[in-house]
Parts: structure tokens; sequence; C-alpha cells
């Protein structure tokens, strides 16, 4: 059964998810995952559970985790990476916080990622705000990657 249903409003979305509800928010880090976080609160119960999957810092999500689980919220934090390429053929998700939660979602997850010789590209990273923990690691030692290279094409060409 394919059946797809629209909402034009928050309160029509969240009440078309079966429960326990997990929504995924993708948005810029900072204030916007904040601003999108209050929005949905109101029509969020007990037991259901948000995902950022942004990049944000993972001390903002250790705040949000302990500050949603006290009102009964679950909430995720998810490096993703692939860009592109992972947008159409599955990126790498690096989920963290409580190991319910994760297993709560993990068929969707590992359905939707990347995969490698078959396996999915995504795992339980660890406790609270692991996952965004370790993206930030990975955009780390890609940035580097990238500026080493810039370095040694213009080291060359001189």
């Amino acid at each position: 059964n394919h059946d797809v249903n629209g909402a034009s409003d928050l309160a029509t979305f969240i009440g078309l998810l079966k429960k326990p509800r997990a929504v995924m928010l993708l948005v810029p880090a900072g204030a916007p995952v904040d601003s999108v976080i209050n929005e949905l609160l109101p029509f969020m119960d007990q037991g259901d559970l948000i995902i950022d999957a942004g990049n944000s810092d993972y001390k903002d999500t250790d705040i949000r985790e302990k500050s949603l689980y006290s009102k009964g919220v679950w909430f995720m934090g998810m490096g993703v990476s692939g860009g592109e390429k992972g947008a159409r053929y599955g990126p790498s998700m690096m989920p963290g916080g409580r190991p319910e939660a994760y297993e709560r979602v993990r068929p969707i997850l590992e359905a939707s990622s990347a995969k490698v010789n078959g396996d999915p590209c995504v795992t339980h990273i660890g406790p609270g705000s692991a996952g965004h923990f370790v993206k930030m690691v990975h955009n780390g030692i890609e940035y580097a990657l990238m500026q080493l290279i810039s370095e040694s094409y213009d080291l060359m060409k001189r």
C-alpha cells in the first residue's frame, strides 16, 4: 500500500503519524533547531521522538536531549554525511542518543542509508550527543584534507 497523505499545517502532519511518532529535522544548526522543536512540542506526546539530523553543536544536543526527556519526549542528534550523492543514493548516518530511541528508528535508518557491500552505513554511535560529536570530528578531518589538497596544488603550481 503506497497511500500518501499530505498536510498543510503542523498539527495535521503530526496527526498523520503513527504513535509513538518520530520526526526528523533537517534544518540549520542553532536557533532554527530550537524554533522547530518549540513549534513541534505542543503536538508531541510522551514517548514521541525528535531527531536532529543537522550539523548541531554537540553541546546543544546534550542540552536539548535532557530538556526534552524531562518533558517525556525523546531526542536524538544524528550526523548525516554524503552530500548530493547521499541525497540520491543514501547518506552515511551517525545517530547518537538513547539506545532505545535508536532501536525504534533503526529499520528506517538502515533502509534509507548508503550501503557498502550490502551493509547499511548507519549504527548507533553512543549516548547523548555522540552522533553530533562524531560528525564534528568527521567534518574536521574532511576540511583538513581539502585544505591539504589546496595547499599541495598551490605548491605544485609555483
